[in-house]
């Protein structure tokens, strides 16, 4: 049986909304850039479009104290770009998409909703430098595609 994994589950769906395609192409990845994207992805001093999400614990719910299969994990949600400009506008597809999920089935799980936690928080990576925004949210997960 395969374990339903809500992370690979909003990557999924972050890849196939065209505002964000539009803008990262295929560059959303989960918990870091991997080492084999770094060259690709980094070009001298600056980095194209990216996003990264993060698990970053989850919202208490009925799920979690039973045997329901749903949740309600934390997402933190990195929006990189090579100007702090560009930063912004695919942090605001990010939140574009994630604002108006509906229900929908990613892999091994349904996605319900997500919903703003904190953010957008414009910053610069502290080792590279690169402009990014940050924003988290809470998604309702339900831990079964059916």
């Amino acid at each position: 049986m395969t374990m339903p994994d809500p992370l690979v589950a909003i990557l999924t769906f972050l890849k196939a909304d065209a505002g964000v395609a539009a803008i990262a192409a295929t560059r959303v990845f989960g918990e870091e850039i991997p080492q084999d994207q770094v060259t690709t992805v980094a070009t001298g001093e600056t980095i194209l479009q990216t996003v990264v999400v993060r698990r970053s614990g989850a919202e208490p719910s009925v799920g979690d104290a039973s045997r329901v299969k749903f949740s309600r994990p934390r997402f933190d949600v990195f929006s990189y770009g090579e100007t702090p400009h560009r930063a912004a506008a695919l942090d605001l597809a990010c939140y574009e998409a994630l604002k108006q999920m509906e229900p929908t089935v990613q892999g091994t799980c349904r996605l319900h909703d997500a919903v703003l936690l904190s953010g957008p928080i414009a910053m610069r990576e502290p080792d590279t430098q690169w402009p990014l925004v940050w924003r988290s949210y809470a998604v309702a997960v339900a831990e079964t595609a059916a």
